[in-house]
């Protein structure tokens, strides 16, 4: 595991960005996953003025790896991209949609079908985490084991809570989210955690306190065996 601090999280990680879709749309395709929170906006405000420098973007798939569930049990459905809590709508708000703009090319989003997420499967070419209130990624919330992989998770309601005050002021969260698991990202090409912000500190202080993975701080997957040598840690001065 490589650890950076950086003085801002924007180039140095849409200049990785930028040389893996280089690589990889050489190949085919160019499969992505990436936070939906305010702490990416940064970075993807540096790839859309860059947008220019990355090749084939309608190459390029961006993975939904969490979503808001409208329903509270099977059959599930997402909610609607027009609420102000879909993590879709945040995408294509903050990313997507200034990038089609920019270069032309829509960019597909990949997502498991609401009423069958469990046998959804994604390879993952550059997974981006941000360290959750609890130590979560995406929607997996403490407690969630090793051999999880997509899934509908119970969302706490004090994450819900504080991406109502943060991220996604004045929607309403529900109470069921689809996610991705630890499964998806220790089958992943390459991982990068971003922390920015004196809010994170206390996260990024927890976070360096372990060296294995405990289900109760879901983003210590990074220590696993299985991951950890293809791990990368972005860390701005402000949360040290």
């Amino acid at each position: 595991m490589k650890e950076r601090v950086v003085p801002s999280l924007a180039e140095p990680i849409g200049t990785l960005w930028r040389n893996l879709q280089t690589q990889k749309t050489q190949e085919g395709l160019f499969y992505v996953a990436s936070p939906l929170s305010s702490t990416p906006l940064p970075i993807y405000e540096w790839i859309i003025n860059h947008a220019h420098e990355f090749p084939n973007w309608n190459k390029v798939r961006f993975v939904l790896m969490d979503e808001q569930l409208e329903e509270e049990k099977p059959p599930f459905v997402y909610v609607p991209l027009s609420n102000p809590a879909s993590y879709e709508g945040f995408a294509r708000k903050n990313l997507l949609d200034p990038l089609q703009a920019k270069t032309g090319s829509a960019i597909e989003v990949v997502k498991p079908d609401a009423t069958n997420i469990e046998d959804f499967d994604a390879e993952i070419d550059l997974l981006i985490l941000a360290i959750g209130v609890r130590g979560n990624y995406a929607n997996v919330m403490p407690g969630t084991s090793e051999s999880t992989g997509w899934h509908a998770a119970y969302l706490l309601p004090e994450f819900n809570q504080y991406h109502e005050s943060q991220s996604y002021a004045g929607s309403h969260f529900r109470e069921y989210g689809m996610s991705l698991g630890p499964q998806q990202v220790l089958k992943a090409k390459n991982v990068v955690v971003i922390a920015s912000g004196e809010r994170k500190k206390e996260l990024v202080k927890q976070l360096k306190s372990y060296d294995h993975f405990d289900p109760e701080f879901p983003i210590s997957i990074i220590y696993h065996p299985k991951i950890k040598n293809r791990v990368e840690v972005y860390l701005t001065p402000d949360v040290l």
